[in-house]
């Protein structure tokens, strides 16, 4: 039983029992009240300094999922943009060549659109510079893209308004994939097996069995057809002018020839067949790619291939070597 307190009353001289009221309660709770809160806080404190909540931890996977996927994609990026760069390459250095159109411009190409701050909208977040930096080759990528985009729809024009311009060109290889050996001799100076000197070799050597089909590289119209089993000069021999841009080809050291001069020709017609007639020490085809007279590399018109092996043609072409003629 809780004690009872007394006061003594002045108007009375007597003690008389005091009656507890509610700030006399609220003065002695309050100090348990503030304890509890100041506890509970502190606990609070504590839970969020080592601990996360549902939502918290969901925004964390959510954070190292896009952080992960995004440099995925970057990897990936890195991936097309090597075979963007691969087709234009080609796209420059060999189909606008054979087109006779100017090539597009490195800087056109790679050249980026807006400003600086065209992602500010992207900043003041955790993974900003991730995100940043992936929409800005995204960007770049579509420019790339737009451009390449244009260069082909040029090209496709060019192949519609000039569709026999087009079949006339010397664009596939004379002697088919499954019966060439190799190609033994590449366009540039050579030591001639004979001579024994160095001289220029004006054509590439493809290397296969006697009697191997030879097909034309394009079409045309066959100009002249020699006749040699003389061991000098190009043996057996037939030139196809192809009626456009001064191009015209020679198919030299023929074992039989199929043609007569003045006939007209398409690409892939059998001309003849592979020999080793005139100055030359193995069967094989000696084909040549003339402009206005002047010899050029035929690798520059052959894409009969794949963009890595035509690389290939081109850097063992630099190499120095016997010619089979």
């Amino acid at each position: 039983m809780a004690e009872k307190k007394y006061k003594l009353n002045p108007s009375t001289l007597r003690y008389e029992s005091v009656n507890k009221g509610f700030k006399y309660y609220t003065k002695k709770a309050l100090p348990f009240f503030l304890s509890t809160v100041l506890f509970g806080v502190i606990s609070m404190a504590l839970y969020m300094q080592f601990f996360e909540s549902p939502t918290e931890q969901k925004l964390i996977n959510e954070n190292e999922f896009l952080s992960k996927n995004l440099t995925k994609i970057n990897n990936e990026l890195d991936d097309v943009t090597k075979d963007l760069e691969q087709i234009a390459k080609h796209d420059n250095h060999l189909y606008r060549v054979i087109y006779q159109m100017d090539s597009i411009p490195a800087k056109v190409r790679s050249s980026g659109f807006g400003g600086t701050d065209r992602h500010t909208d992207l900043k003041g977040h955790q993974h900003s510079d991730l995100v940043i930096t992936t929409a800005q080759r995204i960007d770049k990528l579509s420019k790339q893209l737009r451009v390449q985009k244009h260069s082909f729809n040029e090209i496709s024009e060019v192949l519609q308004s000039e569709s026999e311009r087009v079949q006339n060109l010397p664009i596939i290889q004379p002697v088919h994939n499954k019966d060439l050996t190799r190609i033994g001799s590449y366009y540039g100076m050579r030591l001639h097996p004979i001579l024994g000197i160095y001289k220029m070799h004006e054509g590439i050597d493809l290397t296969a069995p006697t009697s191997t089909p030879v097909f034309a590289s394009g079409g045309g119209t066959v100009v002249k057809v020699e006749h040699s089993r003389s061991r000098r000069g190009y043996g057996n021999l037939v030139i196809i002018d192809h009626g456009y841009d001064g191009l015209s080809t020679r198919y030299a050291h023929l074992n039989s020839i199929n043609v007569k001069r003045g006939q007209k020709i398409d690409r892939g017609d059998k001309i003849g067949t592979v020999g080793n007639t005139g100055l030359s020490t193995a069967p094989h085809l000696h084909y040549e790619i003339r402009r206005n007279g002047e010899t050029i590399n035929p690798l520059y018109y052959y894409i009969d291939i794949s963009p890595d092996q035509y690389d290939k043609l081109l850097q063992l072409a630099q190499l120095p070597g016997k010619s089979f003629d």
